[in-house]
Parts: structure tokens; sequence; C-alpha cells
């Protein structure tokens, strides 16, 4: 099986980080600890390009998920029936794409991802890049927010999940996972 493009992700059949999980509750304390992993567990071909199937332990068995660096700043994901860019490298702040969402337990509305320029420190690693990507239902609600932070050449170094609380504009971390360790091949 070849090695698919370089780029911001190392992508290969076999790699896996592992992290710590923390949950929250909406008034910010931590319910619960746990250890997580995201693995790339197989590569599939399909008009010569190279997509590689992720599975992360917290997120539900039929939830298939495939990545692949489509450039040498920018990563695309696959997520059921959606196509769309999940990471991107940029020189200014900005929106970068927009996509159906198919989150099953609002009406489905369009994702958003924003990207930020600049470099940043976290958990000791330096040079991480900052994306971001806004759940919004079908009237334009925003119920869900996600920020990825990547180290190009490691991978996904924290993962943030927000939830909208009931006011339904004010938005809590509802996890936070940060990476342990990694193995790449």
């Amino acid at each position: 099986m070849p090695d698919g493009t370089p780029g911001l992700m190392p992508l290969k059949t076999g790699n896996i980080w592992y992290y710590q999980k923390k949950m929250h509750d909406a008034n910010g304390a931590v319910t619960a600890t746990g250890n997580d992993t995201i693995a790339i567990v197989a590569a599939v071909v399909a008009n010569n390009i190279v997509y590689f199937q992720l599975v992360w332990t917290s997120m539900p068995v039929s939830y298939q998920s495939f990545i692949n660096n489509i450039d040498s700043v920018t990563v695309q994901k696959i997520d059921s029936v959606a196509k769309y860019t999940f990471f991107k490298k940029v020189s200014s702040d900005g929106a970068v794409d927009s996509w159906s969402d198919t989150v099953t337990s609002h009406c489905p509305g369009q994702n958003q991802l924003y990207a930020y320029a600049g470099e940043s420190t976290v958990n000791g690693y330096t040079g991480c890049l900052k994306n971001g990507i806004t759940v919004n239902d079908c009237t334009s609600e925003a119920f869900q927010k996600w920020v990825y932070y990547l180290k190009p050449g490691v991978g996904l170094v924290r993962i943030e999940h927000y939830l909208v609380k009931d006011d339904r504009v004010t938005f809590y971390l509802d996890f936070e996972e940060d990476l342990k360790s990694y193995n790449l091949n």
C-alpha cells in the first residue's frame, strides 16, 4: 500500500495517538477523566488517492471516517457522506470551508471550518496550528464547536469540544483531550 501525500498529518497505517480526556459539566467542573486513542487502521486507494481510515475509540463504532493530506497545508476528511477540509494551514485568519452537517441530534444544517494564522505552544509542542469547526442546525443556530490544535509532523496535540448551554448562546467546554504519547510508523 503506498503512502499518502506528505502534509500536516503524518498518515500511515498503524499510526496511533494516545490522549488524556477530561469531561466537564456546563459549570466547568470535571466530571470524569479517562484515556482515548485515535488510530489509523487501514488505507484505501480510490482514483489514485490514498485515504486512511481513522478509528477514534470514544466515537460510536458505526462512525466511519477517512482522512488524507491533499497537499502540504490541507487535510481532507470524509465522514459518512460529507467530504470536507478538516484542517488547513493559512496565512491569515478566516473561514476556509463549509459543508452540510450529518449530526442526527438536530435538524441538519451547515458546518464551518475557521482557520487561524500563526503558531502557538500547546502542551509543550511548539509550532502548533489551530482550526475550529462550528456545527449549526437548519435554523443556523450553532450547537457544537470543535477546536483542534495540530503539530505538523506529529498530529493533533489537543482537541476541545464545546456544547451550547440552555440559553442557546453561551458555549461550555464539554471535553478536552491532550496528547500524552504517539507512535508513528
